[in-house]
This record gives C-alpha cells, structure tokens and sequence, in this order.
C-alpha cells in the first residue's frame, strides 16, 4: 500500500448549534477519526480565524478536494447546505449522519432520494467511525 491517505472533511452546523455539540461532539469525532490508519481530517477555520472571504475560500477547498466529507446533518445551518450542493457539484463521495431523535428537513431528504444516497442514524460517535470505517474499506485508492 502506498503512503496516500483519504482526506475526511467534516460538516456540520456551528454558528447556531448547542455549545456542547459544536466543541464536544466535533472535538470526539475528529479525534476519532484522526485514529483512523491512513486517514487525514481536514479542519474547518471560520469561526473565529480569517476573513469571510478566507472562511469561504478555505471551506470551498476543503469541501471540494477532500476524499470524503461526513455531514453531520443535526442542526439547521445554511454553511453546511452551502457544502452540501458544493460537494454535489463537484461529484464527490459524502456520508450523511443524523442523531436517532434529530428530525432533518425534507429538502435535505429529498435530496437524498433524489441522488441514491442515504441517512445514516447515530446514538454516539462511535456509530460514524464504523461507518466511515465501512466506507474506507470499500474504498478505491489510486496506488
């Protein structure tokens, strides 16, 4: 095996998510993911670091050129819809998860039914991991 490693981007709602899920929730995934043997997660900067400009033109890269993205699909947020059609777009694989008790919008369901692809339900992180590890496993690298 080579020495290339899947790029994951995640997205998910931060401006208006629940404190607790924007640095705990994200935090545990990613440090999960991050453990992942040839894996490399991509962040996210905008909160705080850089311009509007620099937030949009680095979560465009990161949303275009990763591997894999993992939409964490919880929480309402125009950023990760944004990502979503940017991800759609450029034809690239993604993963959707929902929290089992979160309701999703129909738009984003449609969506879903509309390109083949489904939603995954989670209880805890480790419930994503297995999916992304799933995923990896059937995953067709360039060597």
């Amino acid at each position: 095996m080579s020495d290339f490693k899947l790029t994951i981007y995640v997205g998910q709602a931060l401006t208006g998510a629940p404190k607790e899920f924007v640095v705990d929730f994200q935090n545990e995934l990613k440090a999960e993911l991050r453990k992942i043997p040839h894996v490399e997660v991509l962040d996210f900067v905008g909160l705080e670091n850089g311009t509007e400009l620099d937030v949009y033109l680095h979560d465009l890269n990161c949303t275009e050129r990763a591997g894999l993205c993992a939409f964490i699909v919880d929480y309402p947020s125009t950023g990760l819809g944004m990502e979503v059609m940017i991800r759609d777009k450029a034809g690239r694989h993604s993963l959707f998860f929902a929290r089992t008790d979160r309701r999703v919008t129909r738009m984003l369901l449609g969506y879903l039914k509309f390109t083949g692809r489904s939603l995954r339900r989670y209880d805890d992180v480790s419930d994503i991991i297995i999916a992304v590890k799933e995923y990896i496993d059937n995953w067709k690298h360039p060597d």
